[in-house]
């Protein structure tokens, strides 16, 4: 069994391997990195399952270049083949000017090919001004 420690360090990798595919890298590339049974959970969007919801949120994520996401781990506890993660977000424009911030959870499973993204959950700190 691998040691907290580890698991952190693999569960980092994935999370800055997500950051690089969310902000430049292929779609097909970043759904992969979520279980078959995912559920997606975004601000001002119902959730959305699987490798299709995936999709959709990489296009979201998309839709917000040029700012970039950063993610930060917090906190990772394991149990088993899961793990949870608490983290940080920011979106980031060009010129240095962050833009949102917010915080995230994440349910991670360990599977055959690594660990993967099972549940996603992202909270903006930025109040929603309403009309």
């Amino acid at each position: 069994m691998n040691s907290v420690s580890t698991v952190r360090q693999e569960i980092e990798a994935v999370v800055q391997r997500f950051v690089t595919l969310a902000n430049t890298g292929s779609l097909e590339a970043f759904a992969d990195l979520y279980t078959v049974d995912a559920l997606i959970m975004m601000p001002g969007m119902e959730a959305v399952g699987g490798r299709d919801g995936a999709m959709i949120f990489g296009e979201r994520i998309r839709s917000r270049r040029p700012a970039r996401l950063v993610l930060v781990t917090q906190e990772v506890e394991v149990e088993g083949d899961g793990a949870w993660e608490r983290g940080t977000s920011e979106w980031v424009r060009p010129d240095g000017q962050v833009v949102d911030r917010g915080k995230y959870i994440v349910i991670w499973k360990r599977t055959e090919s690594g660990w993967k993204l099972r549940r996603d959950i992202m909270n903006s700190d930025v109040r929603l001004v309403r009309g």
